[in-house]
């Protein structure tokens, strides 16, 4: 993203900025609580490093940004519940929170979400009915900060992940 003065408008090109890299450690941990009740974890921990770069973009007139490398340690958890509920029916909760990060240009805030679904056995296990919801209470949204050459932009994408689902499933 460059501004191009003296306008405030702010020009976005995608394109390669130079290298990055990540490396970290995943974790994971499962146990069965009773023939009811299961519940997993997984935790990654990671160092995010965006070596120094320097891009032209072209559009509108010919424009130069240059940012300096930057580090950062991150990660996000994922927690899950699996209810085994009478009458061949399950019932799944898991929620997700992703710490912040930074991007070539700025940082990306923490955001979270909480999925659910919930499945019946149905027709002799022939057949299953099924309802789930993705980020229940809409809080997935992503929070930016972008710097530029002479600019600082703060945005918040709410972008379109609540999703209810009905159906039925059928094993021929």
């Amino acid at each position: 993203a460059t501004q191009v003065q003296p306008s405030t408008l702010i020009y976005t090109v995608f394109q390669n900025a130079g290298h990055s890299s990540n490396t970290g450690v995943e974790m994971v941990l499962q146990q069965d609580f009773s023939k009811a009740f299961s519940f997993n974890t997984n935790i990654n921990v990671y160092r995010n490093v965006i070596n120094a770069f320097t891009v032209q973009n072209k559009y509108p007139v010919v424009s130069t940004y240059t940012a300096p490398k930057e580090k950062f340690v991150s990660g996000n958890i994922k927690l899950n519940g699996v209810f085994h509920l009478p009458k061949q029916t399950d019932l799944q909760i898991t929620s997700i929170y992703l710490a912040p990060d930074i991007l070539p240009q700025g940082k990306i805030g923490s955001r979270f979400s909480v999925d659910m679904g919930i499945k019946k056995q149905i027709q002799k296990n022939k057949g299953e009915l099924f309802f789930n919801a993705t980020d229940i209470f809409n809080t997935l949204n992503i929070k930016k900060e972008t710097n530029g050459n002479g600019f600082k932009l703060v945005s918040t994408d709410y972008y379109e992940t609540q999703v209810f689902r009905l159906g039925y499933s059928y094993k021929f």
